[in-house]
C-alpha cells in the first residue's frame, strides 16, 4: 500500500521513511487489505513525536493518533491502535445478519 508521509516541523529521514512504510505494509496490511488510501503525519513539537494515520476504507475515515519522546516509539505505537480500530472494522461487516432469531426474539417477549 502506497503510504503518503507528511513530516511538520522537521526534516524527517529516508530510512525514517522506510521504517514507517514498512511498519504500514507489514502491520496493517495484512488485517484489512481494502484501504483506499493511507496518509501517516508526523509532527515534533517541543521534546515530543506525535504520529498520525489518517486511513480511509470503503465508506469510513480511520484516524490514530500517538505522541511520545521518540518518533518510533509513535509510529509503533499509532500503527498498534490503527490494527485494533481496522480489526474492530473488519469484524463489523462481517457479522452475519438473521433476521429470522430478531424475528422469534420479538414474538417470545410479547
Amino acid at each position: 500500500m502506497k503510504v503518503n508521509i507528511v513530516a511538520r516541523h522537521f526534516d524527517i529521514s529516508e530510512k525514517t521513511r522506510d521504517y514507517i512504510q514498512a511498519e504500514i505494509d507489514h502491520r496493517l496490511e495484512p488485517v484489512y487489505d481494502r484501504t483506499v488510501n493511507c496518509k501517516m503525519i508526523v509532527e515534533k513539537v517541543k521534546n515530543d513525536y506525535i504520529a498520525e494515520v489518517i486511513l480511509n476504507v470503503p465508506g469510513e475515515t480511520l484516524t490514530a493518533k500517538q505522541t511520545s519522546d521518540d518518533l518510533s516509539k509513535s509510529v509503533d505505537l499509532v500503527v498498534k491502535k490503527m490494527r485494533k480500530q481496522l480489526t474492530k472494522h473488519k469484524n463489523k461487516w462481517k457479522r452475519p445478519v438473521d433476521p429470522h432469531k430478531q424475528f422469534v426474539e420479538s414474538i417470545d417477549e410479547e
